[in-house]
């Protein structure tokens, strides 16, 4: 923690934000994931939620085609993400997690589980409950913002 003076807001989310992530890929790392780059985790997490059409995945970003479709080649060639026809449009392909693929995102999230219990830990659980109430408020419900940000960031 720093002394003696009051850390700038911004630079405090920014630098736990930035701890979290280094904290996150060294996890991952030891579970077997060194292959990894900070652009992938959006999609990843989007599609253990469901699978999606890299149009879709494009568009969430905020993105075009070509910059999806270059994130997704790269999770293509580290076996975290396949293709297959979609069932609904025979023009388009469905991009799904392959089984390394879910098994990096649920390594993923049994690491932040991990940093919330320990949070709670360090903190006190009714401490921890208020950080996780403040963080869900900023991301989810700004209230300096005019609404969902533009295009998302990065994740880990």
């Amino acid at each position: 923690m720093q002394e003696g003076t009051r850390t700038d807001f911004g630079l405090l989310l920014a630098r736990a934000f930035n701890a979290y992530v280094e904290h996150l890929h060294r996890g991952l790392a030891d579970a077997g994931f060194t292959d990894l780059r900070p652009t992938f985790g959006l999609t990843l997490r989007a599609l253990h939620q469901r699978p999606r059409t890299l149009t879709e995945r494009a568009r969430e970003l905020g993105v075009s085609k070509q910059a999806a479709a270059k994130v997704v080649g790269e999770l293509e060639g580290r076996a975290l993400v396949e293709r297959e026809p979609s069932p609904e449009d025979g023009r388009a392909t469905v991009l799904r997690l392959t089984g390394r693929g879910t098994s990096l995102v649920a390594a993923a999230i049994r690491i932040g589980d991990a940093v919330e219990r320990d949070l709670g830990r360090d903190l006190g659980d009714d401490a921890a409950a208020h950080v996780r109430a403040a963080l869900e408020r900023l991301a989810y419900d700004s209230p300096w913002a005019d609404g969902p940000p533009a295009r998302p960031r990065r994740v880990w």
